[in-house]
């Protein structure tokens, strides 16, 4: 569930710690996919899911992994409600 390059155990127990928040916020339905680490400018937290056939990512950003999970977690609302949506309008047709 979560890929990471070269983190300590500590990173790899925080990170899995954001999947299960992250999976809390996504609420039921939804299917968890990666929780991916990456490092560039800053560290980017990039988590992808499903709610039925559709497929979503959120992305996270900040100076630290923890500011990169709250950055995710506020992200995730939005684009889960996105998600939400689609799927309502794509049951219309």
């Amino acid at each position: 569930m979560v890929g990471a390059a070269e983190v300590t155990d500590a990173e790899q127990a925080y990170l899995e710690r954001v999947a299960e928040d992250c999976e809390r916020l996504l609420g039921p339905g939804v299917e968890m996919g990666a929780l991916e680490l990456g490092i560039d400018d800053d560290i980017v937290l990039r988590l992808r899911y499903r709610l039925g056939g559709l497929a979503a990512t959120s992305e996270g950003h900040g100076e630290t992994v923890v500011a990169a999970h709250a950055d995710l977690r506020q992200r995730l609302v939005l684009d889960r409600i996105g998600l939400a949506m689609r799927g309502i309008l794509g049951q219309r047709r």
